[in-house]
């Protein structure tokens, strides 16, 4: 008997979209040239390391969970992503077509401040409750505190 294809089961799990998504400017990013790299601003080493024990785990969690689009509140979720999505490419449009100017990576956008630090934790922070994961909204938050944090000490 030949498998169809809902017999073959996929391993990844949806949840795996969540880190491809905020990956993808970064990746563009580290890709391209830097136009005015200057001295890095000295960091305090517990936050360093709280940022990317947090950045580690919204990394690596997704892959563990499928997002259940059939919970009470998903599509409200959903349209948050995509807003808070849609505001983080903005920016990273902003700061390429801008020509990669350091001051744009956090200058505020719409109002909000520090737009390319607060709008992935939202997203992250909104994609847990898809993802119906505690750990994943523990390890947003404390991501997200650390990563706003260095942001405001670096600007």
């Amino acid at each position: 008997m030949n498998p169809t294809v809902s017999d073959i089961s996929i391993t990844l799990k949806s949840g795996a979209l969540i880190p491809l998504l905020i990956m993808l400017p970064n990746v563009v990013w580290m890709l391209s040239p830097k136009a005015d790299a200057g001295a890095p601003l000295p960091e305090p080493l517990f936050l360093t390391i709280v940022e990317n024990v947090g950045r580690f785990a919204t990394q690596i969690l997704p892959f563990f969970f499928s997002l259940d689009m059939n919970r009470k509140l998903s599509l409200p979720v959903v349209i948050g992503m995509g807003l808070v999505l849609t505001i983080y490419y903005a920016c990273w449009i902003r700061y390429f077509a801008g020509g990669r100017s350091t001051v744009l990576l956090g200058a505020p956008f719409l109002g909000i401040p520090v737009p390319m630090a607060v709008a992935p934790i939202a997203f992250l922070i909104l994609s847990s409750y898809l993802m119906s994961s505690w750990w994943m909204f523990g390890a947003s938050l404390l991501f997200g505190v650390a990563h706003i944090w260095i942001s405001i000490l670096t600007l």
